[in-house]
């Protein structure tokens, strides 16, 4: 490593340990990987200020082929506007690590598919705060099909998983209710993982990456990474 990029990181490393689920090793490799795609010369650079823009953020390899892609980045961007500092891209990558606690993802699908429909709605009906509504179901179905349902099949298969899992009848599926059901799906764990790419066949997407005229504050440290 770099002299500068070693003193950078090594002040550091003690907080993401604890505040994240990887090992020493898996932060540094998620650095390197943070300084390929902000192409930058990381022993000369002050990664504090990098970030990756939205359009930069949805392409990387990572991300590419995931049809929630947006908003995952919407989700661990510390500006909540899809932009990535190496600090979002380190949490993304601990909570999608396969050593992060099952009750973190479940956490963190909630929060990815809650409101991820941002359509209109009849009558002016505004998004169910903190819970994934109907509207949010058909928007999460249509991703994974890959639009090969007509609206009206979408309206079924969401009202018919409501259904199944609204215990109290409400329309829509809350936090409480969402974790019940994932911690029973034995499998959820293993399959909520973005591996780290090697960037061999990475998209020509960095070069507008931005530089923050003022430095970033550590985001990891304010976020609650409890480690179980």
């Amino acid at each position: 490593m770099g002299n500068k990029r070693s003193k950078n990181l090594k002040k550091e490393l003690d907080d993401y340990r604890t505040l994240t689920f990887l090992t020493e090793q898996e932060i540094i490799k998620v650095y390197e990987r943070f300084c390929q795609l902000a192409a930058i010369n990381h022993q000369n650079t002050d990664i504090s200020q990098c970030r990756l823009s939205k359009k930069q953020a949805v392409n990387i390899n990572e991300l590419y082929q995931n049809p929630f892609r947006e908003r995952i980045v919407e989700v661990f961007s510390s500006e909540r506007d899809g932009s990535i500092t190496f600090e979002d891209f380190l949490d993304m990558m601990s909570v999608f690590s396969a050593k992060a606690p099952k009750s973190v993802k479940i956490s963190y699908a909630f929060k990815i598919y809650q409101g991820i429909y941002k359509g209109p709605r009849p009558d002016g009906e505004s998004a169910t705060p903190d819970a994934i509504d109907l509207y949010d179901i058909k928007e999460i179905v249509r991703r994974l099909s890959g639009e090969n349902f007509s609206d009206e099949d979408l309206t079924r298969i969401a009202e018919a998983v409501i259904n199944e899992v609204d215990l109290r009848d409400e329309k829509k599926i809350t936090v409480e209710i969402f974790e019940y059901f994932l911690s029973n799906v034995p499998d959820f764990a293993s399959s909520f993982v973005i591996p780290l790419s090697d960037g061999k066949e990475d998209r020509h997407v960095t070069a507008t990456t931005s530089v923050l005229s003022d430095p970033v504050e550590p985001q990891t440290k304010h976020r609650s990474r409890p480690k179980h």
